[in-house]
């Protein structure tokens, strides 16, 4: 009889180390796997932001295009408005020499 309970104590210690070995292999798939997933997760941010960023930027430039042409347009525009100034400027300047030059020819 105590080698009938020595060979149950043994044969519950054999399946009681079998039982923690499993529960460890299976911790460390678990584990190995969870590891994966996240991995894959993270892969999936990364890839997910790149397409944000890359549409932001492409957003971003046409926004910009627009008001560099917006900005070009209004300088232009300035630009012509400027020169009718001049030429006003230059007109009415010519036209007071040209009374100033009539005036002193006259007084002579």
């Amino acid at each position: 009889m105590n080698e009938d309970i020595l060979a149950l104590i043994l044969q519950a210690e054999d399946e009681y180390h079998d039982a923690v070995e499993n529960a460890a292999k299976k911790a460390e798939d678990y584990a190995g796997e969870r590891k994966k997933n996240q991995n894959a997760y993270i892969e999936e941010l990364k890839h997910n932001w790149r397409l944000f960023e890359t549409s932001e930027n492409e957003k971003l430039a046409l926004r910009l295009s627009g008001d560099e042409q917006k900005l070009e347009a209004e300088m232009d525009e300035l630009k012509k408005r400027l020169t009718v100034s001049r030429d006003k400027k230059a007109d009415q300047i010519s036209e007071r020499l040209k009374k100033e030059v009539l005036s002193l020819y006259g007084s002579c």
